[in-house]
């Protein structure tokens, strides 16, 4: 081996191997060798030479020869050919007097290569590797020959007894076990070994799947995550499940809609006065946040001023019960007020004993005014970070966002700060964490366990440049939300329902009205606290399966693999979603006095289960696989442009604001090709100069 002219070593590791690549007159074109150190690691390397003299380490430009093309050119016998994975099985049939080749690159490369020269044989049989990735090879194999001018037909064979990714020389080996795998096959066994062979391909080949064969093509794959499953039934307590069907009826908009903004308005009335017990040292306080996200004249406000109808009007009806302290309070603090300016101009005039004794007299009479009461504040549509937290504590640190815009995600990303996100108070008042709150010039605020709702209703394209938005992926906001992308229904509607009935309207009224009533639970000591609700035993074990189902899709290849920020968060949401449900069916007889049940923890298992699929959609809307989002955009330029083909160096052109280096463009029509909107073009034959990679368009991606 030392008489080649590759290195007898790479990468620290000595050659094992080394196979070459000849053209069709038989000369030596390139070398693959073989570097591996025993068993435990090795390395493929091509070496080609570019100027007839010098040898260097990689691969040719594409399209790339095939292994074993002297054979096919010396050769007038079109009858059949044998496409392996690998130098080392095309040669060991080769040494059986076999017509075997390859492609250089590995099981991904078939795509990369020219077949051009199996043009014209009646047969093709496909020797996959025993393993996944060689299963995709042949099928890419099978593609590029079926694009050919005269392709062959090809039979898949599969050998039997197949180690797991073993292959042809590992069958070999198994009638042959004093071969090695790499030198020759012994003369002795060549005919014995032959004839063995040419009997499993008899018994064990078989045609390609009918799928293959559409063409090669096959429906592509949609790069979103298809139809979105409807809002489950009956998962709402009776009457709130009659007032959010109601209210979808009567407005003529998607269920998810009333359904989210309804969840928000419980959530906002029991806020901070509950919290569920999972299991022993693991609470989740009953607050949620919700993000319906519909296109403009949906109707959103009417279904929001619908829901938050009776919250409107207990706060006005506190307001109007307290006014009349409200004034008392406030008339007393004028007069002692305008008390104390009088005595500071006499202060300031005086001096000795009567400085003194006046500088106490105001500092009493300060010690004196009355606290101004303030009526209570359930939500508010709109509100600057700063203020949050000032509303928060002067509303027991209960407070609910309820709006049908998306105003608010500014505000979060300091609209109001010169730029700079203010996220603290959302994300702690989100988990029910303690958190400081800076005043500017007055007093820190110290919030102990804050509660805040959140029910946004912003349009889509509003969710699209939200990850733009620093630290809103990063720091988990966006995690923290139950997502839903409902299905506009602008241009099928009546404009002729029936109001909701005044029964509807009164049931939730007073459900909400009880809830927003009860208190806190008061220690002994009077501190406050929330009322714990704690899980049957059934409820607990279905919420712990659902757990184990999301954890298991948030590996490598599941489902939420590139959004496991937000199904992190997922199980503790449906275990928040149970407790409302919980509190508002036993909103009139004690909701501590019972156990979260299995029926409530079942039904807020099916909403997680159904929003989890919105929220993929989402997050791929917001571009959380970049890979997915940047394959949308090509996707858009070549239904746009209606291309039937191009060449990678067309695309990069088109996008080369977008794909600042050509490898960033690979993955993306690796994505197009996986899903089926795209496959490699077969090239012609060799070229002049260095060829860009050649795509044909799935024609069914035009339509």
């Amino acid at each position: 081996m030392s008489a080649l002219p590759i290195p007898s070593t790479f990468n620290n590791l000595p050659l094992r191997h080394a196979w070459a690549y000849r053209n069709p007159q038989g000369d030596t074109s390139g070398i693959v060798g073989r570097y591996q150190n025993g068993t435990e690691r090795k390395d493929c390397i091509p070496f080609f030479t570019r100027d007839g003299s010098t040898w260097q380490a990689g691969g040719l430009p594409d399209p790339r020869p095939i292994f074993g093309l002297e054979w096919i050119a010396a050769s007038t016998d079109r009858r059949a050919v044998i496409v392996t994975e690998g130098e080392k099985c095309a040669a060991a049939l080769q040494c059986l007097g076999l017509p075997a080749v390859t492609s250089i690159g590995g099981s991904k490369a078939a795509n990369c290569t020219d077949w051009q020269p199996l043009s014209g044989f009646e047969k093709c049989y496909l020797l996959p590797d025993h393993d996944v990735p060689g299963q995709a090879y042949i099928r890419d194999v099978f593609d590029a020959l079926s694009a050919l001018e005269a392709p062959p037909v090809c039979s898949i064979v599969t050998l039997p007894n197949l180690p797991t990714a073993g292959d042809v020389v590992d069958w070999l080996q198994s009638h042959c076990p004093g071969w090695d795998g790499f030198k020759p096959i012994p003369e002795a066994e060549r005919e014995r070994l032959t004839n063995l062979f040419r009997q499993a391909v008899k018994d064990h080949s078989a045609p390609v799947p009918d799928e293959w064969t559409s063409n090669g093509w096959e429906e592509p794959i949609p790069l979103d995550d298809g139809a979105l499953p409807p809002w489950p039934d009956d998962v709402f307590p009776g009457s709130i499940g009659d007032f959010v069907t109601g209210l979808s009826i009567a407005t003529e908009t998607p269920i998810e809609l009333p359904a989210l903004f309804a969840l928000s308005a419980l959530s906002a009335a029991v806020g901070g006065k509950y919290q569920v017990r999972v299991k022993q040292d693991y609470f989740e306080p009953c607050h949620a946040w919700t993000c319906p996200a519909l296109v403009p004249g949906s109707r959103k406000t009417a279904v929001k001023l619908a829901v938050t109808a009776p919250l409107v009007k207990w706060e006005r009806e506190q307001r109007e019960a307290m006014d009349a302290d409200i004034k008392s309070a406030e008339s007393e603090r004028r007069t002692l007020e305008a008390r104390i300016a009088e005595l500071r101009r006499k202060a300031s005039k005086a001096k000795g004993f009567e400085f003194a004794s006046l500088k106490d007299e105001i500092a009493a009479m300060e010690a004196k005014l009355p606290d101004i009461p303030r009526p209570p504040q359930v939500f508010s549509d709109d509100v600057t970070s700063e203020r949050l937290g000032t509303l928060l504590a002067e509303n027991n640190e209960r407070l609910a966002i309820l709006s049908d815009e998306a105003g608010i995600f500014e505000n979060m990303a300091g609209r109001y700060s010169s730029g700079i996100p203010n996220l603290d108070v959302y994300l702690q008042a989100h988990a029910g964490s303690p958190v400081r709150v800076d005043r500017g010039s007055r007093p820190s605020v110290f919030l102990l366990r804050p509660s805040l709702t959140m029910g946004i209703s912003p349009q889509p394209d509003v969710l699209r440049g939200l990850t733009a938005k620093p630290g809103f992926r990063g720091r988990g906001l966006l995690a923290r939300f139950l997502y839903a992308l409902p299905v506009p229904n602008l241009g099928k509607r009546t404009g002729n329902t029936r109001p909701l009935s005044d029964d509807l309207k009164l049931r939730w009224e007073g459900i909400l009205t009880r809830l927003l009533n009860i208190e806190p639970h008061t220690a002994e000591d009077g501190q406050k606290s929330p009322h714990t609700l704690k899980l049957s035993e059934r409820a607990y074990n279905l919420w712990f399966a659902f757990w184990r189902e999301v954890e298991a899709d948030m590996g490598p290849a599941g489902r939420f693999e590139f959004i496991t920020d937000w199904a992190g968060k997922l199980p503790g949401a449906v275990a928040r979603v149970a407790g409302l449900l919980h509190v508002a069916r036993h909103a009139f007889d004690g909701p501590e006095r019972h156990e979260i049940s299995e029926s409530d923890m079942n039904a807020a298992i099916r909403i997680g289960r159904t929003l989890s699929v919105h929220a993929l959609a989402v997050f791929n809307m917001m571009g959380a696989d970049p890979a997915i989002e940047s394959a949308r955009t090509v996707l858009d330029w070549i239904q746009a442009e209606r291309l039937e083909g191009f060449t990678f160096r067309d695309c990069h052109y088109a996008h080369k604001h977008h794909f600042r280096l050509a490898t960033e463009l690979t993955p993306v029509l690796t994505v197009l090709e996986e899903r089926q909107f795209i496959r490699r073009a077969q090239s012609p034959g060799p070229r002049v100069g260095r060829p860009s990679r050649a795509y044909e368009v799935n024609p069914a991606a035009l339509l």
